[in-house]
């Protein structure tokens, strides 16, 4: 369950009375270590070698060869654009700017969130029954969205007012009412996600 270091408003806007923003220079920040990600790249990359590498032989056996060169060429770019989209995530950083909070998981993941809809946002402890699963994910039942690039960093809980447009599984598009994010820097997003006292 989310931790009691966090922040809160409490109006029908997401914010705080006598609360508000400043013009802060945009801030980014970490997504944790790369190893496990960088493990789940490699599988990946595995997989796509060996299915590329059978489905030439098949098409060489099986079709004419102007027709299994198309197919070698089609599986080949798909296999690329998949690879790609999985190594993004390791070059990822979420980013506070403008009155907007952007929470990237490389082309895997987004979600674009206004800093006056975040209702709270706190350290999230994770429950053994239900830990924390890597890569992007998302609730149907409650709504939220996962950006979790290694297991080992901390993770912080964002609650929103109201819906927020997001993207996961590179292309699926769902509307999120919470957004729990992997974060190397905890303490800094949540200073960056509190309302500035006038």
């Amino acid at each position: 369950m989310p931790s009691e270091r966090g922040l809160s408003r409490l109006s029908g806007s997401g914010r705080a009375s006598g609360s508000g923003r400043t013009s802060d220079p945009s801030r980014s920040f970490g997504l944790g270590g790369r190893g496990p990600w960088l493990g789940l790249v490699a599988g990946v990359a595995a997989l796509g070698v060996v299915e590329v590498l059978v489905l030439h032989l098949v098409a060489g056996a099986l079709l004419p060869r102007p027709v299994a060169l198309t197919v070698d060429v089609v599986a080949g770019v798909l296999t690329a654009a998949l690879l790609a989209a999985f190594v993004s995530p390791l070059w990822s950083r979420h980013r506070v700017a403008d009155g907007v909070v952007r929470l990237r998981l490389g082309w895997v993941a987004a979600v674009d969130v206004a800093l006056d809809d975040v209702v709270s946002a706190a350290v999230y402890r994770a429950a053994p029954a239900r830990p924390l699963e890597l890569g992007a994910g998302f609730d149907e039942e409650t709504g939220r969205v996962s950006l979790v690039r290694t297991m080992a960093a901390p993770a912080v809980l964002i609650e929103l007012s109201r819906p927020a447009a997001a993207r996961v599984q590179v292309l699926r598009k769902v509307r999120a009412s919470s957004v729990l994010v992997g974060v190397a820097e905890p303490d800094e997003l949540l200073r960056a996600l509190a309302p500035t006292p006038h």
